[in-house]
């Protein structure tokens, strides 16, 4: 997560401020907001927090309703509830679990040169221009709740890890198989 500590500091700067432009937020909202998450960041590390929950849960400044109805409104995105998605693996998809945990933007599905993500983070340029370099091809955007992607998140880190240990599992038979043939 270190690798992406600039992004993750960059992409909550600039969420505040786009919040702030959209009239989502009062500047004094934003000020004490940022003095709190730069507070958790010192305690728990950049990866552990973001701005966004800050805002939502902790000083409950805005609504992930007014966000998502925002972009829907405004943005013309589609929403998506990312709980009610089959989790892609990662390495499927071709991306990283800190990546997607940094910028709270999954992809989801993948067809005809096309990339679908969802994100709550959408309104962060530093957010949207890593995914843009990341895929070469045409991303489709879709408006998603933290929660929505978080809980994804679980479960895309839960279904990489059984990958990892089944992949462990047949090396280490292919190993065993191998010694017991030159045994032979």
């Amino acid at each position: 997560m270190q690798s992406n500590r600039a992004l993750i500091l960059r992409g909550n700067r600039f969420l505040g401020s786009a919040l702030v432009d959209k009239g989502l937020l009062s500047t004094e909202q934003l000020e004490a907001a940022n003095d709190r998450f730069m507070e958790c960041v010192q305690q728990d590390g950049v990866e552990q927090v973001s701005l966004l929950t800050i805002l939502l849960h902790e000083q409950k400044a805005i609504t992930e309703d007014a966000l998502l109805t925002y972009y829907h409104k405004h943005l013309k995105m589609g929403l998506i509830d990312p709980t009610h998605l089959e989790e892609l693996p990662p390495r499927e998809m071709g991306y990283d679990l800190t990546l997607a945990r940094a910028t709270l933007t999954i992809p989801f599905d993948r067809q005809d040169g096309f990339t679908c993500l969802a994100s709550a983070y959408f309104l962060s340029a530093p957010v949207v221009k890593a995914w843009e370099t990341l895929y070469s091809e045409k991303l489709i955007w879709y408006a998603a709740s933290v929660r929505g992607v978080l809980n994804y998140l679980e479960r895309a880190e839960a279904l990489e890890a059984a990958l990892a240990e089944a992949e462990a599992e047949l090396e280490a038979e292919e190993a065993s198989a191998a010694k017991q043939k030159n045994k032979e």
